[in-house]
C-alpha cells in the first residue's frame, strides 16, 4: 500500500483523475485541506477552501479509503455555515463513494478533535489516524503514552487506529540516526497491533533552487524511501507502508502569478526508482523560449534510459506529447499534474506488494 500526502489543490488533485483502476487499489491517499493565500481576505479564503473541498468530491472515487486532514489551516477557520473544514472534507469523500478516515494528532485543538469524532460517529466506524511529526518520533516514550491516553479517552483500541509517522523534510540528513529514532518508537508500538503504520516524509529541499540552479539538471536522492525500506525491515505484527509528499514539499504554496511571473522558472521532477530527475529552465519572462522551454524539458526526460514510456501513465503520455511538440508546451500547473500523476503511478507500483 502507498499513501501520497497531497494538498487538495487543483494541480495536485487533477493527477488523481487519471489514475488507473489498478493503481487505485494500491493507494490510500492523504488529502490535506490546502490553506488559502496569506493575502486572501476571509470571503476569498473561504471560497478557495470550499472549492478545493468540492474538487475532492469529484476526484476521491475509487479508493478503498481516503485519509482527510486540515493540518495547514488556521484552527479557527470554518466553512460557510460554521462547519469545521475536516467535516467538509470527509463529507466530500463520502459523496465520492469512498470511506473517509479522519486524521488527528497529539497536539490538535479541541475543535479538531471534536470534528474527528463527529466524523467517526457519522460514519459509524471507529477508525482514525494519528499523525506524528519528527519531534513526536524523537520523544518515543512520551509520544507512546500520549497515543495510549488519546485512544483510552475515546474508547478506541489500537487495532482501529492508523499511525502516520510524518518525518517531514529529510533532505541532506543521514539515514542511520533517523532509522534509529523510528525503530525506538517501534519497540514501544509493537506491544499492540495497529490498523497500519505509515512512514514517510520528503527528500527534496524546501527550495528546489538549493539543489539545482536554473538552466540545469540533476538527480535528487529519494531518501524518504530509503528510510522507509530500512524501518520496514523491523518485524512487527502490523502492516507498515510508505507515504511521501509526491514531488512537492509542503512549503510550496500557491502564489499570485502576477507577482511571481518575472522570476518563475519552468521545472519538472520525474520520479525514478531511487531518485528524481530534476530539470530547471530560466525565468519565463527573460528566456527567449518562455513557456516553450517545457518542450526541451520533456525531451530531456524522454531521453532517459529510465523513462517509462508513453503508455505507462497519463503523466508519461503528457511528457511524451510535449517532447514531440504536439500542441501546447504546458504551464507550471499542468506539469505539476503530469509529474504527480507519474509519481503516484510509479510509486504505487513499486510498493504494491
Amino acid at each position: 500500500m502507498y499513501s501520497p500526502i497531497v494538498r487538495n489543490r487543483q494541480s495536485e488533485m487533477l493527477a488523481f483523475r487519471h489514475l488507473s483502476k489498478e493503481t487505485r487499489q494500491h493507494v490510500m491517499p492523504i488529502f490535506d485541506v490546502a490553506t488559502p493565500s496569506k493575502t486572501a481576505d476571509p470571503p476569498s479564503g473561504q471560497k478557495y477552501v470550499e472549492g478545493n473541498i468540492y474538487r475532492t468530491e469529484k476526484l476521491a472515487a475509487g479508493f478503498s479509503a481516503v485519509f482527510v486532514d486540515s493540518s495547514e489551516l488556521d484552527p479557527t477557520f470554518r466553512l460557510s455555515g460554521g462547519a469545521h473544514p475536516l467535516i467538509g472534507a470527509a463529507a466530500a469523500v463520502v459523496k465520492s463513494g469512498s470511506r473517509p478516515i479522519p486524521v488527528t494528532g497529539l497536539h490538535r485543538d479541541t475543535a479538531h478533535q471534536d470534528a474527528v469524532f463527529a466524523i467517526r460517529k457519522e460514519q459509524q466506524q471507529n477508525g482514525l489516524c494519528i499523525r506524528l511529526d519528527i519531534t513526536d518520533v524523537g520523544t518515543a516514550t512520551l509520544t507512546y503514552k500520549g497515543i495510549q491516553d488519546l485512544l483510552a479517552a475515546n474508547s478506541i483500541v489500537p487495532s482501529l487506529a492508523y499511525l502516520l509517522l510524518d518525518l517531514q523534510c529529510l533532505h541532506g540528513l543521514d539515514i542511520e540516526p533517523v532509522v534509529k529514532q523510528v525503530n525506538r518508537l517501534f519497540m514501544l508500538l509493537e506491544e499492540d497491533r495497529w490498523a497500519g503504520i505509515i512512514v514517510g516524509g520528503y527528500g527534496m529541499p524546501d527550495q528546489l533552487s538549493m539543489a539545482v540552479s536554473t538552466n540545469n539538471q540533476t538527480y535528487l536522492k529519494r531518501i524518504e524511501q530509503d528510510i522507509f525500506y530500512a524501518v520496514a525491515a523491523y518485524k512487527m505484527g502490523t502492516p507498515i507502508w510508505f507515504a511521501d509528499y509526491t514531488i512537492l514539499p509542503p512549503s510550496v504554496v500557491e502564489l499570485d502569478w502576477r507577482l511571481i511571473r518575472k522570476v518563475m522558472t519552468p521545472k519538472a521532477l520525474y520520479t525514478l526508482e531511487d531518485s528524481w530527475f530534476v530539470v530547471r529552465g530560466s525565468a519565463f519572462s527573460s528566456h527567449p523560449d518562455g513557456y516553450n522551454q517545457y518542450y526541451s524539458i520533456a525531451e530531456e526526460i524522454v531521453a532517459l534510459d529510465e523513462y517509462c514510456g508513453q503508455e505507462y501513465s497519463y503523466g508519461d503520455k503528457y511528457i511524451w506529447d510535449c517532447s514531440q511538440r504536439a500542441g501546447s508546451a504546458g504551464s507550471p500547473a499542468s506539469w505539476i499534474t503530469a509529474c504527480v500523476n507519474h509519481h503516484v503511478a510509479f510509486t504505487a507500483n513499486a510498493h504494491s506488494t
